[in-house]
């Protein structure tokens, strides 16, 4: 029984442990428009009701072109809320594995860029 329930255990917390690269489970959001071998800059869009699927990111920097607003879910529960402002930008450190869904009323969008370099956040 205590080998079954720890099985069950892991097949559960799987994806939780092995958050992936955004724009592999969330392709239709995350666009990638350039990349070499020390960044990658990702164009993130998620519509009204949109949910992507539980991934992190390496540190960089964010640039916001459509505001919107967005849940943000952690592996350990906690939300947060982002009401992005159009030009907002700022540098972001590793973000930890999480989920995010648009909760407001518009289309919100930014630009990631992602250096390579700096640790995903596991």
């Amino acid at each position: 029984m205590k080998t079954q329930t720890s099985l069950l255990t892991l097949l559960f917390a799987a994806p939780l442990l092995f958050a992936q690269d955004a724009a592999k489970v969330a392709p239709n959001n995350f666009k990638v428009l350039a990349e070499n071998e020390h960044i990658r800059v990702v164009q993130d869009t998620l519509a009204p009701g949109e949910t992507e699927a539980m991934h992190n990111h390496p540190a960089g920097w964010y640039y916001v072109t459509r505001p919107g607003t967005m849940r943000v879910t952690r592996t350990d529960g906690k939300t947060e809320i982002w009401n992005a402002k159009a030009g907002e930008q700022a540098w972001m450190d590793a973000e930890a594995p999480h989920t995010a869904e648009n909760i407001g009323k518009t289309t919100i969008q930014y630009v990631l860029v992602e250096v390579k370099s700096a640790a995903k956040k596991e």
